[in-house]
């Protein structure tokens, strides 16, 4: 289920590239601390927190949130970084 919503997150961030450094950004910001030494040795961000985020957002932790609601969090957060200029 998560290897399928990530495939197809990818590949709708593929078609915009306005928004390729600021998930590329959001990655690492998000990655649990010291993952450079932790295998698989990738910057993901640890279980508990994507729980609480997605618990946080619809309210239960069984299903992710949509494709589209992650790249309407990454525009914004794109236009935010913008505005601080």
């Amino acid at each position: 289920m998560k290897g399928k919503w990530l495939l197809k997150l990818l590949l709708v961030l593929l078609r915009k590239p306005s928004l390729w450094f600021t998930s590329t950004k959001q990655v690492f910001i998000l990655a649990k601390s010291r993952w450079p030494l932790i295998p698989p040795f990738l910057p993901f961000p640890s279980n508990d927190f994507l729980e609480f985020r997605i618990v946080t957002y619809q309210g239960e932790s069984e299903k992710l949130p949509e494709v589209d609601v992650v790249i309407t969090w990454l525009t914004w957060v794109a236009e935010l970084e913008k505005s601080k200029i």
